[in-house]
């Protein structure tokens, strides 16, 4: 028989993750020999392996609350025993233990958990916790620039990556700059990135997942958090409605610009501003029966400064989310997981020439999502060794989209512009855990997925292993294929956001790619260190470009302005992780290359995507000083990014036609252009003390700490003739740099009650 149940907290009754189950003989109570143990999970569940008929004694372990032990009789057989338990807090002063177990097997290769009290010590220009600017300092995940939406991660773009806050999926999960997450990290529960040969169970992206888990309200009772910041502030709310109904709602709002207007009146830095919320209603029926309802959203606006750049831009997006969550639990070896969410995500950009110059650069681009969506995950524990997860999902796309090389204010409200596609996505996965050995992990899996307009169901192999040849030495490898029915479109010739989605045509065909990841860890000293090293290869086809001369006209379909491509990634990671003590951190570095083809760009000539970096380096190092102040400090290293750039102009007439003298550009090859190495530091000082007998947190940031002038952009301009108000483009142009965020330091707290 084996023995099952869930562990609460006594007071809150939350499920405590994490809790110690060890179950020993009864031989007398002051001899008792150990036999089995298990852990609780995500939900407070724990399984034990099967015992023989007997005494036993079962005690329940978790740092922070008081240790319960119970007594027990096995009398049968077959079947399960249920026992749940209540902990109550208990404070306890000790010092810093290490728990090792006696081997450690990989469930997912090239994932990476994100503890939630390492972001609270990394710097961030807000002081609030800040998911995005941690990731990218791992190995294998980059940025375009400090204005990028979205991250790179091992060579795929932004739109490759699959973002799923509570199960619901999010397009873009970064605000301005990726200074922050769209989702209130202070409502977070838990965080993992998979960067790469995900199992069975993700689907519809290419190259990663970052699946994100909001927490719960606490039923104990209402408690918040209120930060208050140079450029950012945030709040947070939450408890109790009902015995079995509880609540969170978090929110944040930076105003940036406002700013910028008082100190940055002539800088050609954007201005930029945005708002969030977060709010979750949870709703618990039973032990077994749980119901969330999940309300997010969130605004960016990105605009232009009033200094005379002889153009002007805006950019902004909005994600809204709704989902219910309806949980169901039969002991742990049954999970079914219902999710129905509403999607609606909107970005708009847009660049005004105001020169009179001939070569004007004006665009237009829309991108209005509605998605509905519904599936299911059901999870069986067969044995300790062998799990099943299965499950589908169906999602219905809306789309209305605009791309035009001219602007007009027009264009932003007239839907006589817009291209309206509808489009259906169906997913059936299948995936098994299987441990044969104790020391052997496997992951094997298949996905099916039709889309309404590609013919035929695609199939998606995925295949995970993981070996410890020692107690210390791990080797991991991972193959996965996947396809993807919406495609990203980006405007190569233009470094402002210019984001166009577009799904799967008869004509446009679903992007696919085939990855392989291999690697080792190796844990020292204790398992304080850990040294991990993967490599990875990545093929892509049936990838998109704008052609370079599109032809726009109004009855030209948007897909004719794209061309086919195909492309391949590949490189390898180092990271280096000091994982307990005072001082922890880590080095991470990352040698790679990301390469595209295609037939109509660049004269046929492979080339880079200007994301593309060879050298990428990241330094992390967080150290508490004492128990109320520590310091956080990073430091990033990469090679320049690539940009297309005028590389001459000249001037020529046709007597035949008009006998008006025209002029030209010359470009370099597409991305050949390296704009500098990029680096910076930031730093954080945190103090935590009491504030009209509350908890308060003081913090002093410092972004970009020795001024690194790192080129967000490059542009060719003229001499301006201030009598005309106008450029002089008789002048010998020039080669000007924006850069986005200079030395900042900022400042704030943050009140708990």
């Amino acid at each position: 028989m084996k023995i099952s149940g869930y562990v609460f907290d006594a007071e809150t009754e939350k499920p405590i993750i994490g809790v110690n189950i060890i179950v020993t003989k009864d031989v007398s109570h002051n001899d008792s020999e150990f036999l089995t143990g298990a852990a609780t999970g995500v939900n407070g569940g724990y399984v034990t392996s099967k015992l023989p008929l007997g005494k036993y004694l079962i005690t329940f372990r978790n740092v922070g609350y008081k240790e319960k032990t119970e007594f027990i009789e096995i009398t049968k057989e077959s079947g399960t025993l249920l026992i749940n338990v209540f902990l109550k807090t208990e404070s306890v002063k000790m010092e810093e233990v290490i728990v090792q177990e006696e081997r450690v097997v990989e469930e997912l290769i090239s994932a990476v958990d994100v503890s939630p009290k390492l972001l609270s010590l990394l710097p961030s220009l807000s002081g609030d916790i800040d998911v995005f600017k941690s990731l990218q300092l791992l190995p294998g995940v980059k940025v375009a620039s400090e204005m990028s939406s979205g991250i790179y991660v091992r060579g795929g773009s932004p739109d490759q990556n699959l973002t799923l806050v509570d199960g619901t999926m999010l397009y873009n999960p970064a605000h301005l700059g990726n200074i922050a997450s769209t989702f209130n990290t202070y409502a977070l529960y838990d965080v993992k990135l998979i960067k790469g040969a995900f199992p069975a169970e993700y689907g519809g992206r290419l190259s990663s997942v970052l699946d994100v888990k909001l927490r719960e309200g606490t039923n104990e009772r209402e408690k918040g958090i209120i930060g208050i910041g140079t450029i950012m502030s945030h709040a947070t709310i939450e408890g109790p409605i009902t015995n079995k109904l509880t609540y969170i709602v978090s929110s944040r709002i930076m105003y940036y610009d406002q700013l910028q207007k008082v100190f940055q009146k002539n800088s050609v830095t954007p201005r930029n501003n945005f708002f969030d919320i977060n709010s979750k209603l949870n709703y618990k029926f039973s032990k077994d029966q749980n119901v969330a309802i999940n309300f997010m959203y969130n605004k960016d606006n990105i605009y232009s400064p009033p200094v005379n750049l002889g153009f002007e831009y805006k950019t902004n997006w909005s994600n809204m989310n709704i989902s219910v969550n309806w949980l169901t639990m039969k002991s742990e070896s049954f999970i079914l997981n219902t999710n129905v969410s509403y999607i609606r995500y909107k970005f708009t950009s847009s660049l005004d020439d105001v020169t009179s110059d001939s070569l004007a650069t004006d665009y237009f681009s829309s991108s209005d999502l509605e998605d509905i969506a519904i599936k299911q995950n059901l999870e069986l524990t067969i044995t300790d060794e062998y799990k099943i997860k299965t499950g589908y999902e169906f999602v219905l796309h809306k789309y209305k989209l605009v791309n035009w090389i001219v602007y007009n204010p027009v264009l932003e409200t007239s839907p006589d512009y817009e291209e309206k596609i509808d489009s259906y996505e169906i997913a059936y996965f299948f995936q098994n855990q299987w441990q044969p050995f104790s020391f052997i992990n496997t992951n094997l899996g298949v996905r099916f997925y039709k889309f309404s307009n590609s013919r035929d169901v695609k199939i998606e192999p995925r295949l995970s292993m993981s070996i410890s040849l020692t107690d210390n030495f791990q080797i991991k490898g991972a193959y996965a294929e996947a396809y993807q029915f919406l495609h990203l479109i980006l405007r190569n010739d233009i470094r402002l956001p210019t984001d166009l989605w577009y799904p799967s045509t008869s004509k446009i065909k679903p992007a696919f790619s085939r990855q392989s990841v291999a690697g080792f860890d190796f844990f020292f000293d204790k398992k304080i260190y850990l040294f991990s090293v993967e490599a990875y290869y990545k093929d892509f086809s049936n990838i998109y470009e704008f052609r370079d001369m599109p032809d726009y006209s109004l009855n030209n379909p948007i897909e004719e302005h794209f061309t086919e491509g195909t492309g391949e990634a590949y490189g390898v990671e180092f990271f280096l992780n000091k994982r307990a003590g005072k001082v922890t951190g880590w080095i991470g570095y990352t040698l790679s290359w990301t390469k595209r083809l295609f037939r109509e760009l660049n004269s046929g000539k492979i080339f880079p995507p200007r994301y593309d970096r060879l050298h990428d380096v990241s330094f992390v190092l967080t150290y508490e000083i004492l128990d109320n102040l520590s310091l956080g400090v990073t430091w990033i290293y990469s090679t320049g990014s690539g940009l297309t750039m005028p590389t001459g102009k000249y001037y020529y007439t046709n007597e035949e036609l008009d006998g008006i003298e025209n002029q030209n550009v010359n470009y370099s090859s597409r991305n050949e252009y390296q704009l500098p190495d990029y680096h910076k530091m930031d730093i954080n000082v945190k103090y935590s003390t009491t504030m009209f007998s509350l908890p308060t947190d003081f913090y002093i940031n410092i972004y970009n700490v020795y001024n690194q002038k790192n080129a967000f952009a490059q542009y060719i301009a003229y001499d301006f003739d201030p009598e005309k108000n106008e450029f002089d483009y008789t002048s010998t142009p020039k080669l000007n740099q924006i850069t986005l965020m200079p030395f900042f330091p900022t400042i704030g707290f943050a009140i708990k009650f």
